[in-house]
C-alpha cells in the first residue's frame, strides 16, 4: 500500500511527538513489613515515572495530610507532581537523571498546629523504609528523598531514624522543599542536601527564614554538598497560601525542576 508523502510525514510527526512526551508510568503497591512480617495494614501505593536514562530514583513525600488518593488504575499525575517532578524523568526536558516516585500515605497524616508528629510515627517511618527498599531493589539505583512542606518533616525524621539504626547508606541525597518549620537535621548529617523555597512563599508554617536557618546550621558541619535556591518566578492564587500559589511552585515548576536537575547532575555524573 502506497502512503502519500504528506500522510507519512504526519504519521512520523505524531510518533515523534509521543516519543518525546510518553513516559513509563505505573502505580505499584508496597506492603508494610514489620519485623520481617507482612502487616495486614493497607499497603502503600506509589506512582512511578521510570526514566530511560536515570542514574538515581527520587522518592517524593507529599505535604499536607500526605494522602493523594492513588488507585491502581491511575495513568498519570498532574498539578505539582506532573509539572514539577515528572520532567526529571524525561531526558527531552531535563537530563532525565531520575526515576520519580510519588509516595501516597494510606492514612491521613495530621498536620498538627505546631509540628506534624504524625510524620514521626513508627508506622509512617516504616512505610518510607519499605518503599525505599522496594525501589532500591527494583530499579537498582541510588535513592534520593524529597519532602515538600510537611513532607520535609517526613524526610528529616526518616533520616534521623536511619542514623539511629545505622542505615544511613539507604539514601544518597535529600531535597528539602518549602520545608515545614521544625523540620531539621542533626550535625552528623553527611549527604547532599538541596534546599528549595520560593521568595514569595506566604505560608506561615513554612517560612524562608526558618529553612535558611536550617541550611546555615547544617552548613557549619561542612560535611556535604549543599545549596539553597530561592525561586523567583510563578504566581499567587486566591486559595489557602499553604496549599497553593508560590508555596506549591505554581507556574514556577520549570525553575524548580531545573534547580533539582542542576544540583543532582553535578553529583550523579
Amino acid at each position: 500500500m502506497n502512503i502519500p508523502n504528506k500522510t507519512l510525514l504526519w504519521l512520523l510527526g505524531i510518533c515523534f511527538y509521543f516519543s518525546l512526551n510518553s513516559s513509563h508510568a505505573e502505580v505499584l503497591s508496597v506492603d508494610l513489613i514489620e519485623n520481617g512480617v507482612i502487616s495486614t495494614s493497607n499497603p502503600t501505593l506509589t506512582f512511578l515515572w521510570k526514566g530511560d536514562l536515570s542514574k538515581a530514583t527520587l522518592i517524593m513525600i507529599p505535604g499536607g495530610e500526605g494522602h493523594i488518593g492513588l488507585s491502581l488504575d491511575k495513568a498519570d499525575l498532574g498539578g505539582f507532581y506532573g509539572n514539577t517532578l515528572k520532567p526529571l524523568s524525561n531526558p527531552n526536558i531535563t537530563s532525565g537523571i531520575f526515576n520519580v516516585v510519588i509516595f501516597d500515605s494510606p492514612t491521613f497524616l495530621a498536620p498538627g498546629n505546631f509540628y506534624p508528629t504524625s510524620r514521626a510515627t513508627t508506622d509512617h517511618l516504616l512505610r518510607i523504609e519499605n518503599v525505599v527498599q522496594f525501589y532500591k531493589e527494583k530499579l537498582n539505583k541510588p535513592i534520593w528523598l524529597m519532602g515538600h512542606s510537611n513532607g520535609a518533616v517526613s524526610v528529616t525524621e526518616f533520616y534521623k531514624y536511619l542514623q539511629k539504626t545505622h542505615k544511613e547508606k539507604l539514601i544518597s541525597g535529600i531535597i528539602y522543599s518549602s520545608g515545614r518549620n521544625g523540620a531539621s537535621f542533626n550535625s552528623d548529617t553527611n549527604l547532599p542536601v538541596l534546599f528549595l523555597a520560593h521568595e514569595k512563599d506566604g505560608c506561615p508554617k513554612s517560612t524562608n527564614s526558618n529553612s535558611l536557618e536550617v541550611y546555615k546550621e547544617l552548613k557549619k558541619s561542612g560535611k556535604q554538598k549543599m545549596e539553597y535556591v530561592l525561586l523567583k518566578s510563578g504566581e499567587s492564587e486566591s486559595k489557602e497560601p499553604c496549599r497553593s500559589g508560590y508555596h506549591m511552585f505554581f507556574n514556577a515548576h520549570e525553575e524548580a525542576y531545573k534547580a533539582i536537575d542542576n544540583f543532582a547532575s553535578e553529583i550523579l555524573k
